[in-house]
């Protein structure tokens, strides 16, 4: 009944009974996803934390810290570039922008892999080692994600603006401190909140070569607690509530301050302000290095993987899982289910207002803390009515939502405020509801559809946390199969081969999902034939 109060509220008009349902389910994804973290803490109260291999205040602060430190990093490198981009129309940035993309929803062993590979036996060995190693995989990640929003707010500022700048004789330092940053300072803080946020519930040291339990996040803790003290059960379910909780909150509190950015606007302008000279070469080589950064550890993969055996691979994967090609299809058949569920459940969150942020924040944070949780209160039940590998497999795809949701929807709500209230007024007018004025509303946003599947699919591809705990060998997916691989410490071009397989698969999904909203964009902004 709670629920469904909830839903009927959340409900928006113009979608009606299809609206309540589909709010209902979005509900009910929140609800499952956190009860059994709860469930497993009721079961272990009063919380017991003796015993850890960890003094636990190191074990905060450190989790805290490495997540501060990597944000920081992202924002740093990223932020230029966002301005070159946004601001100054260069179009090596605007390139590095659009690329820098594709890391940031790269799995994590695939991007682990590609440093250690890279890095390793060089002067640089510390990108891929210990603490520093942790940092720069985390930061790795979220350079493209806060160059992607600095330049959203860059290219959402008005053309008079710039020309107002540009009357006062605004230029260099000046122009910097009473122009560029200020306009940008909150996306760019945006940017900060999530990279910290996914920092620090990332379950990335267990990939880390060195980083060993004086390095481990929250999150990577609860993995080896879970895996390797069995008598520490009631620890594993303190950790995973009091994660889960400060996570959630803190992720209410940054999805409420990002719903205030204003997107750039559909005829934002392509070019703002001059860049000439040195400054325009400054801008190109600084976006040409980001990028080669970037996308080095995938070459280094690449080339580690040429000296591979296809056939070596499949005999390890056939010895380790389901297979290589079984666990290919178990990746794809997961990442089309999520994206099936994704589109309508992230289209009713973006409509309702109503769907609450905090109760949404819960959503895709902690993985790991989820994993362990269903495995204990859920895992049993669901095997006597499934068996063990359907069990593993609605435990799966429930992480995989949870993970895709909050991308999907944010897209459409991206969408959804710049095509205007009058056009769905007008819609309303002409009596369109419920499931018609669903078909018109995803096509009216076709663009930001095909972008929202693009990142669902991606989001699925790369799931990492829960999936290691609730995967049993016939439900693996290849990021899964990559993990066991990297963690067994054999045969390392064939790890490489099948990293590159996964990241091939995310960064079709991506691309494919870009042109496609690319096409759609430029066909929308096409003038109508006579």
């Amino acid at each position: 009944m709670f629920f469904a109060r909830l839903a009927r509220r959340a409900a928006a008009p113009p979608l009606g009974a299809l609206g309540l349902a589909l709010s209902l389910a979005a509900w009910l994804v929140v609800a499952l996803y956190v009860a059994p973290v709860l469930l497993f803490a009721r079961a272990y109260w009063p919380p017991r934390l003796g015993g850890l291999p960890i003094d636990l205040g190191w074990l905060v602060a450190w989790t805290l810290g490495q997540a501060a430190l990597s944000a920081s990093i992202a924002v740093a490198a990223g932020w230029p570039l966002g301005v070159a981009s946004g601001f100054y129309g260069c179009r090596a940035a605007r390139a590095a922008v659009v690329l820098g993309l594709a890391p940031f929803m790269s799995p994590v062993v695939v991007a682990a892999l590609g440093l250690r590979v890279l890095y390793s036996g060089t002067p640089l060995g510390f990108l891929a080692w210990g603490w520093s190693g942790v940092v720069a995989l985390n930061s790795y990640f979220n350079i493209g994600l806060a160059a992607s929003l600095v330049d959203a707010a860059a290219r959402g500022v008005e053309e008079t603006v710039l020309e107002q700048a540009r009357l006062l004789g605004l230029r260099g330092p000046a122009l910097w401190r009473r122009l560029l940053l200020p306009t940008t300072a909150r996306a760019a803080a945006a940017a900060w909140g999530l990279a910290f946020l996914y920092s620090a519930t990332s379950a990335s040291p267990l990939v880390v070569a060195g980083a060993a339990y004086r390095y481990y996040t929250v999150e990577a803790m609860l993995y080896s607690l879970y895996t390797g003290f069995p008598s520490l059960r009631g620890a594993v379910a303190a950790l995973a509530l009091a994660e889960l909780g400060g996570a959630a909150l803190f992720a209410a509190a940054l999805l409420a301050y990002t719903r205030r950015l204003v997107p750039a606007p559909v005829s934002s302008r392509p070019r703002g302000l001059p860049l000439r000279g040195a400054w325009r070469l400054a801008s190109a080589a600084y976006a040409a290095a980001v990028t080669a950064y970037l996308y080095a550890p995938l070459a280094a993969l690449a080339a580690e993987a040429a000296s591979a055996s296809p056939g070596f691979l499949a005999e390890l994967a056939r010895g380790m899982g389901p297979g290589l090609w079984r666990a290919t299809l178990n990746s794809l058949a997961y990442a089309s289910a999520t994206v099936a569920a994704a589109l309508p459940l992230g289209l009713a969150v973006a409509e309702s207002r109503s769907l609450s942020v905090a109760a949404l924040s819960a959503v895709a944070v902690a993985p790991v803390a989820y994993g362990v949780s269903a495995t204990v209160e859920y895992f049993e039940p669901l095997s006597r009515v499934l068996g063990p590998a359907g069990a593993s497999v609605a435990l799966i795809l429930l992480a995989h939502l949870a993970a895709a949701l909050p991308l999907a929807s944010r897209a459409l709500d991206e969408a959804r405020e710049r095509l205007g209230r009058s056009v769905r007024e007008h819609m309303l007018l002409a009596g369109i509801r419920g499931a018609r004025y669903m078909r018109h509303l995803l096509a009216a946003q076709a663009a930001a559809a095909a972008a929202a599947a693009g990142l669902a699919a991606a989001a699925s591809l790369g799931e990492f946390g829960a999936s290691i705990v609730v995967s049993v060998p016939e439900t693996w997916s290849l990021t899964v199969l990559v993990y066991n691989l990297l963690e067994a410490g054999r045969a390392l071009p064939e790890a490489c081969l099948a990293a590159l397989i996964l990241e091939a698969l995310s960064l079709s999904s991506i691309a494919a999902a870009y042109a496609a909203a690319q096409r759609l964009a430029r066909r929308g902004a096409a003038p109508p034939r006579p």
